[in-house]
């Protein structure tokens, strides 16, 4: 919702700045207008208004620094660059701008390279989108499937596949670790968690098994492919797509160069040279300078299509193939994102550890815009520049409301998550009240808007969202990068979540507790005291591992094996123990006497606590995940 207001602000900007005498250049009447209805003039203008773009301002310290945004923006109209420009530095301690010769990383823009290559293998008719792709994989490549319904190239296209996201890291912080693509991807496959075709999870894992099937299909490395039928028609001299960068000396060095910086708190934090490397590279690893990313977009956008043998595929390309609910407002096309501004675009986004960056297209005028920053929690150089250009979504675009007016109630999870494993709780910590969204209107078939209306000027915006019903009898809401699932109950369970915690914590008063007792030399008061301490030292312990799972999964953005199995065995030990402690509470319970059967009760419902916890939330499942 932040980005909402962002973008209604955005608009309230541009809107003033029509009317302001101190830009002379916005008079030119013959100047043409972009999609959002400014001129090129009043778009530059705007940008200049940005409140944090200044020149590299260097700290005596060296790791701070007054906040200033950092990357770099293009704008163009078919062949013609309209604007370029950078923004603060690669490295500022060494008062090294960011500029022309700068690289940053494309992270999930690169997933466009995949369906670009897929879409030239399937007009060579050497692919078929409809058919399962295990006939282009090698035998039994999938390890973890739950359904047999067959995942067709489509389904890829679409994150309809079913899979969850991956339990391991997709970075690795050593090349020489680097495996083939193939072995990269069996290494971390995640489970199928979902019904193929019902659910969108958008999945990285999903996208590198189609530039997998590249590699099978064409004969070549997925690397070499894009080489051959991409960056060498285009002549992008100055982009890798290898995941250690080894088919680009100039990227691979002005990569070593660069450095990335955080906003905290209106400081400028540098974190360094953080370079790392995607064993599944074809979802992410592409890096190249703001020109070459240009390059790429414009031959997107040119109805002549470069890329294609035949114009026909690229506009099927660029087809709608999922949808909002049942409505024929698409959000996705053969893998390329559909945003909806005030005019609907084509492009993707993407972050890595280091780096953001967005690109979007509009075919039909020709004008795309693409943005890369090394801040890898991003600024505003990522919407700004979008919205100015392309504008925002009006309410009335798709026609009135349907009538149908409504507040969804309930929480929803969103479905790009952890359904099964020890990484579960994550998903549960991410849920979105509905009735925070505000009232939804139906458009018609499923599909809804959300509007916003300024408090600045009354401007009005809008927002799209699907939704559909699982095979389940689950409500779902759906947006471009996941569904969010309605969760029956979802209070109770967090409170289940939280008594753990509290067990868990209360663990640590027990220990002391029986510390000091043992250190006095007193006997056990109670029959099965030894138990009930177990119990409490049990659920402390569970609840460490379960923290434990979450600062590798901050650190390195999943577990390795060696880290799986031993946090999925201590929660299995301490599931035992809670449960040894929980019989024993229940056998006292009933022989003692009312002024100590309190504590044999409570000690039952902490163990209790623990075991539905520990179950409920698969702490103990390291397999197949």
């Amino acid at each position: 919702m932040k980005n909402m207001i962002r973008k209604l602000a955005s608009a309230f900007c541009a809107s003033i700045m029509l009317f302001t005498v101190s830009a002379p250049s916005v008079m030119a009447e013959d100047e043409e207008k972009f999609p959002s209805g400014i001129k090129q003039s009043e778009f530059e203008y705007e940008m200049t208004r940005l409140p944090n773009i200044s020149e590299p301002n260097i700290s005596d310290k060296n790791d701070s620094f007054d906040y200033t945004e950092s990357g770099a923006v293009g704008v163009f109209r078919g062949d013609e660059i309209l604007y370029t420009n950078y923004y603060g530095a690669t490295d500022r301690a060494n008062n090294k701008a960011v500029d022309s010769d700068s690289v940053f990383e494309w992270g999930s823009i690169s997933k466009t390279l995949i369906w670009v290559s897929v879409m030239q293998l399937k007009e060579q008719g050497k692919i078929d989108l409809d058919r399962d792709v295990r006939e282009y994989l090698p035998e039994g490549f999938f390890q973890h499937l739950s359904y047999d319904e067959p995942i067709t190239m489509m389904n890829l296209m679409n994150h309809t596949a079913g899979w969850q996201e991956s339990t391991y890291p997709i970075f690795a912080t050593d090349k020489n670790e680097l495996k083939p693509l193939g072995e990269a991807l069996q290494d971390i496959e995640p489970a199928q968690a979902y019904p193929v075709g019902e659910v969108t999870a958008y999945s990285n894992y999903g996208a590198a098994v189609a530039g997998y099937i590249v590699e099978c299909i064409s004969g070549m490395s997925f690397a070499d492919y894009v080489h051959k039928n991409i960056f060498e028609p285009l002549k992008m001299e100055h982009t890798s797509i290898a995941a250690d960068r080894s088919d680009n000396r100039y990227v691979a060095d002005k990569r070593s160069e660069m450095h990335s910086y955080q906003n905290y708190f209106y400081n400028c934090i540098d974190l360094g040279i953080i370079d790392k490397y995607c064993p599944i590279y074809p979802c992410g690893a592409a890096t190249g300078t703001l020109s070459d990313l240009m390059t790429y977009a414009q031959a997107l956008a040119d109805k002549d299509a470069p890329l294609f043998q035949h114009k026909e595929t690229q506009d099927e390309m660029f087809s709608g193939t999922l949808f909002y609910g049942d409505s024929d407002i698409p959000m996705w096309a053969h893998g390329f994102v559909i945003t909806e501004y005030n005019v609907r675009t084509y492009g993707h986004s993407g972050a890595t550890v280091s780096c953001q960056t967005n690109m979007a297209i509009d075919p039909e005028s020709g004008i795309g815009v693409v943005a890369m920053v090394n801040e890898p929690d991003g600024n505003e150089l990522l919407s700004k520049p979008f919205e100015l250009v392309f504008g925002n979504l009006s309410p009335d675009k798709y026609g009135n409301a349907d009538g149908n007016k409504s507040e969804l109630n309930g929480y929803y999870l969103p479905q790009r998550s952890l359904k099964e494993g020890m990484g579960k709780i994550n998903r549960y910590l991410q849920a979105v009240k509905g009735s925070n969204l505000g009232e939804v209107e139906g458009i018609g078939n499923g599909a809804y808007r959300i509007v916003q209306k300024s408090q600045m000027d009354g401007e009005e915006s809008a927002m799209l969202i699907g939704k559909k019903r699982y095979s389940d009898g689950k409500t779902a809401l759906s947006l471009p990068s996941c569904d969010y699932a309605e969760e029956n109950f979802y209070l109770v369970k967090l409170m289940l979540l939280a008594m753990y915690m509290l067990t868990g914590i209360g663990g640590i008063y027990v220990l002391l507790i029986s510390i000091k007792l043992k250190n006095h030399k007193r006997k056990a008061a109670l029959a099965g005291s030894r138990m009930m301490t177990a119990g409490s030292a049990a659920s402390l312990v569970s609840l460490i591992a379960i923290l434990a799972v979450f600062v590798f999964f901050n650190n390195n953005d999943g577990l390795t094996d060696v880290q799986l199995t031993s946090l999925g065995i201590i929660q299995i030990i301490c599931l035992a123990v809670c449960a040894v402690a929980f019989v024993s509470a229940v056998v006292n319970t009933m022989k003692a006497g009312d002024k100590k059967r309190i504590l044999y009760i409570f000690s039952g419902v902490s163990n209790a606590i623990c075991i539905c916890a520990i179950l409920y939330y698969q702490m103990y499942r390291f397999w197949n995940i």
